[in-house]
């Protein structure tokens, strides 16, 4: 390789780097996109009780959709359930014992969901 295609090289790097930098910067303070409006959709959240799912859970309450949480727990998924429908004064999230272990279970959820 010749220096000047080295240069050229290292020029198309720099380019692209700084580019997607710069796009990066400008959707920070921007904020980006708009996201999907979630207010029509339903959504399946499974371990809902606790942890992770129940996190998840109280991220999508306020984006007006409709939760339909799962978990093996029926106390702690229904105490979630009743918090989540108080602190966004809806009736759009329910709550559901379901056992992922069991396929029968899961058959059984999925009609009453439907």
């Amino acid at each position: 390789m010749t220096a000047i295609q080295i240069i050229a090289q290292y020029t198309k790097l720099f380019y692209v780097l700084f580019k997607h930098w710069f796009f990066g910067l400008i959707q920070l303070f921007t904020g980006g996109p708009p996201l999907k409006d979630l207010s029509k959709e339903t959504i399946l959240i499974t371990g809902a009780a606790s942890g992770l799912g129940k996190g998840v859970a109280q991220r999508l309450a306020p984006l007006g959709c409709t939760l339909i949480l799962w978990d093996v727990d029926e106390v702690n998924n229904a105490r979630v359930a009743e918090e989540l429908n108080n602190a966004t004064n809806s009736k759009r999230i329910h709550a559901m014992k379901c056992d992922l272990t069991s396929r029968e279970s899961i058959y059984e959820c999925a009609k009453k969901v439907k």
